[in-house]
């Protein structure tokens, strides 16, 4: 689902993105107030499509590609040879039903860390 998802974000497909989401999908992005994201969640198939659907258009040269991300497949998108945003995804029933979109820099900074846990 992740790979179907991410071919139909890359590429502006409008029914391929329906198909891999649940009705009730929900997205939430944070950008940190240092770059865009959606301000609130977004919530239906209907809305996170009608938002994400223009992505191809705005970013023609956008590296869309998967990732691992605390253990689990998720995406990545390299614009202009640096990384803008990691996703990642709740399947349910074998569908879509929430993204974390991360734009924020110093979070994505991060990435290559290992984050320490302690008590």
């Amino acid at each position: 689902m992740v790979e179907r998802f991410l071919a139909a974000l890359s590429t502006g497909d409008v029914q391929g993105l329906m198909e891999v989401l649940a009705p009730e999908v929900v997205v939430v992005a944070d950008g940190g107030g240092l770059v865009a994201a959606a301000r609130h969640p977004i919530a239906g198939a209907d809305k996170v499509v009608a938002f994400l659907s223009k992505f191809a258009a705005l970013a023609p040269t956008a590296v869309v590609d998967t990732v691992w991300l605390n253990g689990a497949l998720g995406g990545r998108i390299v614009l202009d040879g640096k990384l803008d945003t990691v996703i990642s995804f709740v399947l349910d029933d074998g569908r879509i039903s929430r993204m974390y979109a991360v734009r924020n820099p110093h979070k994505l900074g991060r990435l290559n860390e290992e984050a320490v846990i302690a008590r």
